[in-house]
């Protein structure tokens, strides 16, 4: 496999990824962007689907997967991931697990199986296009630029604030359901905070030599 290239602007935070001579941007939010966005989010349904997408990382596809069933009784939700991605049991955060506790007292019971409803009243997942008109309409609310008004970008922002927490590549990897962690590392380069913070920490070692006398 060929080495990855990255480079990045902090600026316009996203970074080129060139592999096997295709280049794609990867867009991300700060954390005040993303707090931006779910300040324009007022309908609960909304507000709990995309809660659960940006903290587990979720494309659009898999979000409107969740079923019922697979909220368990331990608070965990049980994520199926597509394109080869691992699925498995993921901790609910307390505020997704209040959202959730919210919508399924306020949800119509007709028997749909789904845990997110479309405007439809057939038993189907929520569509992916819906998904992503209403991600188009909040981020234009939320003033975010063109080029970060797509749902991915969610995705890549959690991997990025996670990183930037100081998270294990190996537990990002993990998150994510990322089956190769050549996946997840993109991500570890595209912000130099863990650098920052690691200078930090080397500052305050008592683990490194000394290089010069304190007499």
């Amino acid at each position: 496999m060929k080495s990855i290239n990255i480079l990045a602007r902090l600026g316009t935070r996203r970074v080129v990824d060139c592999r096997a001579k295709r280049h794609a941007e990867i867009f991300y939010l700060t954390k005040e962007e993303v707090e931006a966005f779910f300040r324009c989010v007022q309908s609960l349904r909304d507000r709990l689907m995309f809660d659960l997408i940006y903290r587990h990382g979720l494309r659009r596809q898999e979000v409107g997967l969740i079923r019922l069933r697979d909220l368990l009784p331990d608070g965990t939700v049980w994520i199926t991931r597509v394109k080869n991605g691992l699925s498995g049991p993921y901790q609910l955060h307390p505020v997704t697990r209040r959202l959730v506790d919210r919508y399924l007292r306020e949800r119509r019971k007709d028997g749909c199986l789904y845990l997110l409803r479309g405007r439809q009243r057939r038993a189907t997942p929520l569509s992916s296009s819906l998904v992503y008109q209403l991600f188009r309409r909040y981020a234009a609310e939320a003033g975010l630029p063109e080029e970060r008004r797509h749902v991915h970008v969610l995705r890549h922002s959690i991997a990025v604030h996670l990183m930037n927490e100081g998270l294990d590549v190996a537990d990002v990897q993990d998150w994510l359901g990322h089956r190769r962690i050549t996946s997840t590392l993109v991500y570890a380069r595209i912000t130099s905070k863990r650098r920052r913070d690691s200078y930090a920490r080397i500052l305050e070692s008592r683990e490194i030599a000394a290089t010069i006398s304190s007499n």
